[in-house]
C-alpha cells in the first residue's frame, strides 16, 4: 500500500536521521549537559561558583585595585512573540486530553514560566540579583584589604538596560552592606554604553547565521522520543499543535531559562541528552563566531570594543599613579564581555577558531548569566606592579604573553595596546 506524500512526510519528522547521530561530541559539553541539563542554554545558563586553588601571590606583592566587567544576572528569555502561540498549542494539546502525566506536568511549567515572564522580554529575576550580591561579597571577603586600607572609592557604571541596572544595583548594595563607609558611585548613559555595550555588525550576523542554519539542518530533533513522553497518540502531534520540530524548539527555548526563574529541570527533561547537546552546540557557536576573536569574525568584532579597552587602561592607570580608587565596577552583556576577553587575549575566549572548530567550544563556561572578568592589581614596596585576570572568579592566562598568571601590568597593557590577538 502507497504511502500518501503528506502522511509520509509527518512520520519523516519523527524519526531522527541515524547517520547525525555517528557525528563525534565534544565529550567535555557531553559530561557538562549530562551534570546539568540546564548548562545545555549556554548564555541562558545560571552563573556557578566553584572554588578553586590559585596560585600564591609573588612574594612582597599585595593586591591594591580591581577593575571588573560582569554581565548582568539570570534574566527571563525573550519571547519574539512565540510565547502567546506556544502556549496555545501547549492548550490545545491538554484540551484534547492527549497529554500524559510527564506532559501535564510540562504544560504547568510552560505556564509558569510564561507566567513569571509576565510580558518583560530580558527582566532580572530574583536569582539573577542574588548572583551579583553573592559574587560582590565574595570579591569583598576575598580582597578586603583592597576596600578598606586604601581608597575606599569605587566607581560603578551599567548599560542602560534595567537588567543590568538592577545587577549594579544588586551588587553595590551588598558591598555597602558590608561596609557602609565606601564611597560609592553609579552613572549610566550614552557614552557609557559604548563602554559597557557594543555588538557585532549586521554583516556579522547575516553571515554568522547562515552558517548556524547550515549546522541545524545537519540534525534533526528527536521527535519521537520528544512526543512520547508527552502525548498519549503522538501520531496527533500535527494536527493540534503544528510542527513538532518548531514545538521543540520554542519549549525548549522557554526551557532554558527555568533555572534562572528558580524552577527545576523537569521541562528538559522532556528532551533526550542528545538533542540538548546540539541545541547547546548552535548557541556556543552563536556566542563564539559573532563575539569571540573567530578566525571569520574577529578582527572586526574587536573594532568597537576598544572604548572599553581604553576605560580599563585609563582608569587602571590612574588608580596605580593615585591610589584613589579602590574598584571599577562595571555591567554590561555577554557579548561585550566575550569581545573584551578575546581583545586582551584571555585563554579559552580568545583563541582563533573557524566555524568548523567554534563547535567544539564550550561557550556554558566562558558566559552564563552573571559571568564575569576580574583584573586584581598588586603592587610590592618597590612600586612594581602585577596583575592577575580571573573568568568568572576562574584564575586565566593571557595567551599572547607567556608565563602567568601574573603579569607584568606594563607587558599586559602594552600586549593589549599592540592587539597583540590579532596575530593569533
Amino acid at each position: 500500500m502507497l504511502i500518501p506524500m503528506k502522511k509520509l512526510l509527518a512520520l519523516l519528522l519523527l524519526v531522527p536521521l541515524a547517520a547525525v547521530a555517528q557525528e563525534q561530541k565534544n565529550p567535555e559539553i557531553v559530561a557538562l549537559i549530562h551534570g546539568n541539563l540546564h548548562r545545555a542554554g549556554v548564555n541562558t545558563s545560571p552563573y556557578e561558583y566553584v572554588k578553586t586553588p590559585e596560585t600564591p601571590v609573588p612574594a612582597g606583592y599585595k593586591p591594591f585595585y580591581i577593575s571588573h566587567y560582569g554581565r548582568h544576572g539570570s534574566r527571563t528569555e525573550w519571547s519574539r512573540d512565540n510565547y502567546a502561540s506556544l502556549v496555545e498549542r501547549w492548550d490545545r494539546l491538554a484540551d484534547a486530553g492527549n497529554l500524559t502525566p510527564e506532559g501535564e506536568a510540562a504544560h504547568g511549567m510552560v505556564n509558569r514560566l510564561v507566567a513569571v515572564h509576565n510580558g518583560m522580554d530580558g527582566r532580572l529575576t530574583p536569582r539573577g540579583a542574588r548572583e551579583h550580591r553573592e559574587i560582590a561579597a565574595r570579591m569583598y571577603r576575598k580582597y578586603k584589604s583592597v576596600f578598606r586600607k586604601g581608597s575606599r572609592r569605587v566607581r560603578a557604571i551599567s548599560s542602560t538596560a534595567p537588567r543590568c541596572l538592577v545587577s549594579m544595583a544588586a551588587a553595590t548594595a551588598e558591598l555597602l552592606s558590608l561596609d557602609p563607609r565606601l564611597d560609592l558611585s553609579w552613572d549610566t548613559g550614552e557614552k557609557i554604553m559604548l563602554i559597557c555595550s557594543t555588538e557585532d555588525t549586521k554583516d556579522i550576523k547575516k553571515q554568522v547565521y547562515a552558517t548556524l542554519d547550515e549546522r541545524r539542518a545537519s540534525h534533526v530533533p528527536d521527535t519521537a522520543a520528544f512526543l512520547a513522553k508527552l502525548l498519549k497518540d503522538p501520531s496527533r502531534a500535527r494536527e493540534l499543535s503544528g510542527n513538532p520540530v518548531k514545538l521543540m524548539q520554542d519549549t525548549f527555548d522557554l526551557a532554558s531559562v527555568s533555572a534562572a526563574c528558580d524552577m527545576d529541570d523537569s521541562l528538559l527533561r522532556c528532551f533526550t541528552e542528545d538533542d540538548l547537546y546540539w541545541y547547546s552546540q548552535v548557541i556556543g557557536m552563536n556566542m563564539y563566531l559573532r563575539q569571540c576573536n573567530s578566525r571569520e569574525y574577529g578582527d572586526k568584532r574587536m573594532e568597537p570594543v576598544h572604548y572599553l579597552v581604553e576605560d580599563v587602561i585609563a582608569k587602571a592607570d590612574e588608580a596605580i599613579a593615585t591610589q584613589d580608587c579602590a574598584a571599577d565596577l562595571r555591567y554590561g552583556h555577554e557579548y561585550q564581555l566575550l569581545a573584551f576577553s578575546s581583545r586582551i587575549g584571555i585563554k579559552g575566549i580568545a583563541e582563533r577558531l573557524d566555524a568548523v572548530g567554534s563547535r567544539d567550544w564550550p561557550g556554558v563556561l566562558r558566559c552564563p548569566f552573571a559571568c564575569n572578568l576580574q583584573m586584581v592589581f598588586y603592587r610590592n614596596c618597590k612600586g612594581d606592579v602585577l596583575v592577575k585576570c580571573f573568568l568568572n572568579e576562574q584564575e586565566a592566562t593571557i595567551i599572547t604573553l607567556e608565563g602567568g598568571p601574573y603579569y607584568k601590568w606594563e607587558d599586559l597593557r602594552e600586549s593589549i595596546l599592540r592587539n597583540d590577538v590579532k596575530n593569533l
